[in-house]
Parts: C-alpha cells; structure tokens; sequence
C-alpha cells in the first residue's frame, strides 16, 4: 500500500526503546495485498508460516480511505482546514459498496450481447438515485462526476462500477449504512454537493498539475500521481489487512494463495462476457500487486492437461506496454513466474496470458473436423450417384466406375462408423470448464458436422441411395 512514513517512524522509535527490544514478537495489523472486485475463491493468507484471517471489507476501505486522504494532504489537496463533513466515510463507502443493484439497473437499460464499453451510465445512475429515494441534483453531480472520469482514463481502465469514478453509485449504499451507525445524523442534499465538489476539485487538481507537467515534458509530480493513482486504484480493488504477530529481529514471509474466475479482457463487462474480438483471442487477463513488498514472486500457474500458456506479457495498470527490467522472468507452458525488487517499480500490473489448447488435442480437434467434413463429401459424391439395384448381368458391361455404381451399404458403414465414433468421443469427452471455453468454437463445428453427417445417411437411405449387396 505504499510507504506510511508517519506509522514507520513510530514503530521503529517503539523498537529502539529499552521495552520494544525486549520484543521478540509484534502485533501489528498489516495490509496483506490487493485483490480485484471480482469473485475470489479459496483465500489462503500465512503471515511467517502462520494462518491469519482478513478484516470485513468495511474495516479494510475505511482503512484505505485515511491513507488515502494521507496522500492528498502530501498533494496539497483535502486540507483539514476546507474538509466537509464525513468526508472518511464518504470515502470508505466509494472504495466499498455493493455493485449488484447498479449492475442490474445498466444490464435492463443496455443490450447484453453489445460489445460497446462505453454505456449510458449517467441515465442509469440517475434512475438508480431515483429508485432510492434520493433527491438529485442532476447537473451539479454529474459535472463534477464527468470531471473525475476525464482523470481516471489516465490511470484505470474503465470499470462502471467503480465508486471512485462515478461516486454517485455509492450514494445509496452511503446514506444507508450513514443512518444505521449515527442515527439521524444524515448526510443532506448540501452535504453531499459539497463532497462530491470537494472530492471532484481534488482529484481535478491533481491531475491537472500531472497534465501540467507531461505537457512541459517535465516529470510528473510524485505526490499528486501517487494520490491519483490510490484513489483510482482502490476503485478497482480492495487491500486486504489481517491482525498478525510478526517476528521483530528476522525477516518472514507472507504468502497469499487465491482462485479467481478468469476474464478475457481487463476491464469488467456488463454482461460478464469477453467481446467478440477477445473470444478469438482467448487472452486471460490477471491483476496483480507488484510492489507492496520488498520483493514480489507471482506466479501463475496452469493445471488443466489439455491447456497451454503461451508467451504472457506484462502490462501496466493504464493497460500500456510494462517498460523496464525485472530481475527474473521465466515462463513455460504450464507455469508463468516474475520476480523483481527494483525500486519504483508499477504498484500494480496486468499479465496477459495467451490461453491455447495443447498442440495434442488441437490437432486431434482439426483431424476429426476434416475427416467429418471429408465423410460428408464422399457420402454426397457416392450416395447421389445412380444406382441400379439390379445386379449386373453383363460382366463385359459392367461398370468400373465407382461413382456409377453407387454407394453400398457396406461403403456408407465403412465411412459412417469411423467418422461417427472419433466425432461423438471428442464431443462427449470430460473437459475442464476452462479447455470447454477454448475448443467450443470448434467443437460447435464438429457437432453440425457430425449432425449433417448423420442426416445425409438417413436421407439417402430414406430415398433408396444405398444399394444392397
């Protein structure tokens, strides 16, 4: 999460004092690593070889949002002196708040197979706003949304359900939770004019010193980049924190196991689905911390027997080419591993992993389409052929054409079996539901094949084009 000057200084006077180098053990509630807002399944945290448990995802944002704040203050940004009220929790509630009731408004109002990123969110927001019961002020807010957005496609790739991008979102979630834990003390219409201004102008500021700058081809300034990259960046994701006891005169480990769902683009779609283009392309994309530690190892790994991984390439968050050296980097078809401890290297990065059935089943899958496709030809080339059921009495005249002569029932069995039973093995062989992703394009061919195949047979039976011998 970055560094924390003023809890580093702490801790390390706390350690130097007589009573703190008695210690051999500490306790400290430590941010652990970020994970997407995706499904996470399976989630394993040791901290030196010990299992720990992660804080409720409320603790964690609010956490976050008072570092947050830390970052803007180095920015000259959100001030003390200007704050409006419950800007913490304002913050805490656009980096953690259910995206469900919001998906489902943009899923009614938009074609789910549309492979257009760029949705009609602010008609949506404003009738989400309207189902709660929430008064708006439509222009005030949505200008000030429009200007956060304009900052963000700098930093993020686009999320419609990112709170830090369009705060109104949080709005509901927000004066929910505002109501159950202060009672009547609610946020009014003014109070959140003045967040959403407050927080539009920060973040707006910030950038504009960042555009400032690039302009000039000067460097960027670091403490308003780093401000904006936070805050977009716990938009898309949520830092875990465990209570842990640490070892004060020894390095430890901490090591963080997890199963996500794979997705085939970087940015989440509404309908959960990967464009057309990215179908095809078949490129898994992952997120991962890269500098939350003094050394990071990732690695990903692929288990499914029939998939291979091609050549990952590694990205930045903003989704550009990953520009620098790491200092190891190795990758086969079965596992991907990255380890680095350069100093500022990217907070996070995306790995793009090139997802490929074995070369194996590949060319199993292309051999029974082209031997269905060749069964096919030869059963319409021979069965439509003339046939005289009658058998020849005229050796001298008989016919040394094959085609003339039709296509027997023993020819059509010598084709059909073959074919068929390669065809309906690989169809009903058991896949993983990641090998069924990648092969279904084929295997949708294979099966109108296979159905065509059948019909021919059938139909030339039925006409009396198979000849009996």
């Amino acid at each position: 999460m970055g560094e924390q000057t003023n809890g580093a200084v702490e801790l390390r006077g706390y350690l130097s004092s007589p009573q703190g180098r008695q210690k051999k053990d500490i306790e400290l509630l430590l941010p652990i690593t970020e994970l997407p807002k995706v499904p996470v399944f399976d989630l394993h945290i040791t901290v030196d070889g010990h299992h720990v448990y992660r804080l409720s995802k409320d603790e964690s944002a609010r956490i976050v949002a008072k570092y947050v704040i830390r970052l803007a203050r180095d920015a000259g940004r959100m001030l003390p002196e200007d704050e409006p009220k419950h800007l913490l929790d304002f913050l805490t509630f656009l980096f953690y708040h259910p995206d469900y009731p919001y998906e489902q408004i943009l899923r009614s109002g938009n074609n789910p197979n549309t492979e257009d990123a760029n949705f009609n969110t602010e008609d949506a927001t404003f009738r989400y706003l309207s189902d709660a019961k929430i008064p708006v002020k439509y222009y005030t807010w949505t200008a000030c949304v429009r200007e956060i957005k304009k900052a963000a496609r700098h930093y993020v790739v686009h999320d419609y359900a990112s709170g830090a991008e369009n705060p109104l979102i949080a709005l509901p979630y927000f004066l929910q939770e505002m109501e159950n834990r202060h009672g009547q003390e609610v946020p009014n219409i003014l109070d959140i004019t003045r967040l959403m201004r407050y927080v539009s102008e920060a973040v707006s500021g910030a950038y504009e010193a960042v555009s400032n700058a690039l302009a000039e081809r000067s460097e960027a300034p670091a403490a308003e980049d780093k401000f904006l990259s936070a805050y977009f960046a716990y938009g898309h994701r949520w830092m875990t924190f465990a209570k842990c006891t640490v070892p004060v005169n020894r390095p430890f480990i901490v090591t963080v196991e997890e199963k996500r769902a794979i997705y085939f683009e970087p940015e989440r779609r509404l309908n959960r689905k990967p464009s057309l283009r990215s179908q095809r392309r078949k490129d898994a994309w992952q997120m991962v911390s890269f500098a939350d530690a003094e050394t990071n190892h990732v690695s990903i790994r692929v288990n499914d027997t029939a998939v291979r991984m091609g050549r990952p390439e590694v990205l930045t968050e903003d989704n550009k080419p990953f520009i620098g050296n790491v200092d190891e980097e190795e990758s086969t078809f079965e596992v991907f591993l990255l380890q680095d401890s350069t100093r500022g290297r990217p907070e996070r990065v995306y790995i793009k992993c090139p997802l490929r059935l074995t070369r194996l089943h590949s060319g199993m899958l292309w051999l029974t389409m082209f031997l269905t496709a060749l069964g096919i030809f030869l059963l319409l080339n021979r069965g439509l052929s003339p046939v005289d059921m009658a058998p020849p009495h005229n050796p001298a005249k008989e016919s040394t054409s094959l085609i003339d002569d039709g296509l027997t029932a023993k020819n059509a069995t010598l084709i059909l079996v073959p074919v068929a039973f390669a065809a309906s093995f690989l169809l009903i062989r058991d896949s993983s539901t990641l090998s069924a992703w990648l092969r279904r394009i084929r295997q949708f061919i294979l099966l109108i094949e296979l159905f065509t195949l059948l019909a021919i047979a059938f139909t030339l039976l039925w006409i009396h084009h198979f000849r009996i011998e």
